[in-house]
């Protein structure tokens, strides 16, 4: 019999210390477990031990739950739960995993996942929300809660006690006896802790956000596609059982399975979920490693050249086949020039500068070219100087913009928005390094942020800045991990 030791751990992160439970090789592939209202990782604390001989898994409290602490003036909304749980995934250096996200852990996974497609290598959903058809009239009449609505503060209030809380567990459960009081217990000795009540009544009045915010998770479904098992609970009297078929119209090969339980589905039903999360964790892990064995056919247009030859050198080192196409031998502006140059290829990166409009001309023709070949990747090596300093602000057209380089800048911002308004089929990205200090150098080993964004990533310090070695480590793992489809993303300590 093996049963895996777990370790409770705090970390430090901006504005919160926060809790979280550890157990497994951190060899092995990692499953990060996002827990719901009104609980806590402890609602993990047997599925822990059923997968955690086998799995690296990690399972954080939110601020305002369990054992993570914040300051009195920390702000409750969504958003702030993802921005920590960001900054922790960060402090742990987790750059690949499995999500598990249930209830309250959808809305806030999602927003991760949004933000850092590249982090997630699968997802299984057990009674989270996604789809307005999976809201009940309980959860629909608990969304109308808003900041303002009269007597929306006193109305959450009500539920935050323990017939209420007890209630939740036992709804649409099947055999009371399966369920361990001490789960609900727990939930509530933490809801009663001084302040716990108000967060809770914070995060209730902010859910409207996560409707909002549901086609813009439906969209990043439907482009990335992640390995997804969906677990549901059909007694769930938040969660319908329509809201785990619906996945489905985004997901089509998606797993889902459907159980004679209630919401928090593990309390009573472990036995059975546990051995089918197992098997989809194998099934997954041995397709990420399948895909980063898969040698790449890489055209690299514009591999002469300083970030192109960077990236060409580091994706032969990773044992990618490589064919460096330049002026010599394609033209690219002209789509049939490029269609027979790339042809045969996984994908394209295009690392270009010219005159007379080379680069946005060149991006045109890039997106004509590559369907008509084949091909449905496309790296393009864009430029800081499109990013924003300030909402709908570009560096670019700063006055004090360094006028040598306003042409070549002014290019690759037309090429980003011919890009963002394309209808093509390509699977394209666009990369951006700090729109100052992108320095000379080697890959550091050091940690890197790589974000979908518009603005520069900032540090503590309030720099942006990367060396070239680890911009185009960052380009490279993209390609390979398919990540941030039709986004720009950009790459900073």
């Amino acid at each position: 019999m093996e049963i895996p030791p777990v370790h409770h751990r705090y970390v430090d992160v901006e504005r919160a210390r926060v809790f979280y439970r550890e157990a497994g090789p951190v060899e092995a592939p990692t499953v990060l477990l996002l827990h719901g209202f009104p609980s806590g990782s402890h609602q993990f604390r047997r599925l822990i031990d059923a997968l955690g001989t086998r799995y690296h898994v990690i399972a954080p409290d939110y601020p305002g739950f369990g054992y993570t602490e914040v300051a009195e003036a920390f702000t409750y909304s969504f958003d702030a739960l993802a921005d920590v749980l960001e900054r922790f995934v960060q402090a742990l250096a987790l750059e690949r995993f499995v999500m598990y996200v249930f209830d309250f852990g959808g809305p806030v996974g999602f927003r991760l996942a949004s933000r850092h497609p590249e982090l997630i290598a699968g997802l299984v959903v057990q009674n989270a929300n996604a789809y307005e058809e999976g809201l009940s009239d309980m959860a629909r009449a608990m969304v109308a809660n808003r900041p303002g609505v009269e007597g929306a503060e006193q109305r959450v209030g009500e539920i935050l006690v323990l017939p209420a809380t007890r209630g939740q567990h036992e709804a649409g459960a099947t055999d009371p006896e399966l369920l361990d009081p001490d789960a609900w217990t727990l939930d509530q000795h933490f809801l009663d802790q001084p302040g716990r009540k108000q967060a809770q009544i914070d995060l209730a009045l902010d859910y409207h956000s996560n409707l909002d915010l549901y086609p813009d998770w439906q969209q990043w479904l439907r482009r990335h596609q992640p390995p997804t098992l969906v677990v549901w609970g059909r007694g769930d009297p938040f969660f319908l059982e329509q809201g785990a078929h619906a996945y489905l119209g985004d997901l089509p090969d998606a797993e889902v399975h459907v159980l004679d339980t209630g919401h928090f589905a593990l309390e009573e039903k472990l036995p059975e979920i546990a051995p089918i999360i197992a098997r989809f964790l194998d099934k997954t892990s041995q397709n990420t490693r399948h895909h980063k064995e898969i040698r790449m056919k890489l055209a690299i247009i514009g591999a002469s050249g300083h970030l192109g030859g960077a990236i060409a050198r580091e994706a032969r080192a990773r044992g990618h086949d490589v064919t460096a196409l330049g002026r010599p031998t394609v033209d690219i502006t002209d789509a049939a020039s490029i269609e027979q140059a790339v042809v045969g290829h996984d994908a394209v990166v295009a690392s270009i500068q010219g005159p007379d409009h080379l680069v946005p001309r060149g991006a045109q023709a890039l997106l004509v070219a590559l369907p008509a070949a084949g091909v449905d990747r496309l790296m393009f090596v864009g430029g800081g100087g499109s990013l924003e300093y300030e909402p709908g602000r570009r560096y670019v057209d700063r006055p004090d913009f360094p006028a040598e380089y306003l042409e070549t800048a002014t290019d690759q911002a037309k090429a980003l928005e011919i890009l963002r308004g394309s209808h093509s089929a390509v699977a394209w990205s666009y990369s951006s390094p700090p729109p100052v200090d992108l320095v000379p150098g080697d890959k550091t080993g050091a940690q890197y942020r790589v974000e979908a964004s518009d603005t520069p990533l900032i540090d503590e310090d309030g720099q942006s800045r990367i060396t070239v070695g680890d911009y185009v480590a960052a380009i490279v793992d993209a390609l390979e991990n398919r990540s941030f489809v039709q986004q720009r993303f950009t790459v900073a300590y």
